[in-house]
């Protein structure tokens, strides 16, 4: 009788942590650069972190859970299906930066984040 309850403990354990796992969203963190980080060149280099989320090329065809990445750097919008960037001949002064996820069809995904660095290339 011991096992049987034993057994049923480890069948909901297992439901509930798979569960919480479907349950979680995609999620788009950036890495680099930091949020009000000082850049002493005139480069960025954009690195995220996508979780619960597989990057593919755009297509008229969205899948649910997949799609690229939409990067905007002040008003100047970029794409990729990689989770890196580097934007180049960037100004002085504070540039705002955000990464949001997108489906294939470019349909934008309420998954985003958002940063401010300075350039002072001195």
């Amino acid at each position: 009788m011991r096992l049987f309850y034993f057994i049923i403990l480890i069948v909901l354990i297992v439901s509930c942590t798979e569960k919480t796992i479907e349950a979680k969203g995609p999620q788009i963190d950036i890495i680099s650069p930091k949020d009000g980080e000082m850049i002493k060149d005139n480069k960025i280099i954009l690195k995220l972190n996508i979780s619960n989320f597989r990057l593919v090329t755009p297509d008229l065809q969205p899948k649910k859970g997949q799609g690229h990445i939409q990067v905007w750097v002040d008003n100047m919008e970029f794409r990729k299906s990689n989770a890196e960037f580097v934007f180049e001949n960037e100004s002085n002064g504070i540039h705002i930066i955000k990464a949001e996820l997108m489906l294939s069809n470019n349909t934008v995904l309420p998954y985003s984040k958002t940063i401010k660095v300075i350039i002072n290339k001195t």
